[in-house]
């Protein structure tokens, strides 16, 4: 295999560990209540989304998950 594919099986196993665990459900749920937010709208709503958990601090909670991933 090669430095790519090496790369991306290691992503996939990280995806699959934290789609199952208590993170996932808390980081969907407020990527769920964002978008009743009056400010999120249809056109922008990938950005919207991602900025809203990127201010609210679950991007930095996703990124210490996989480190810890990573590191296991």
């Amino acid at each position: 295999m090669d430095e790519g594919t090496d790369m991306s099986v290691t992503i996939a196993h990280i995806v699959q560990r934290l789609k199952g665990s208590h993170l996932h459900s808390q980081i969907e749920r407020q990527a769920k209540e964002c978008l009743h937010q009056p400010d999120v709208k249809l056109e922008s709503l990938k950005e919207d989304v991602r900025s809203f958990l990127k201010t609210s601090g679950w991007e930095r909670k996703l990124q210490n998950a996989v480190y810890r991933e990573l590191h296991v």
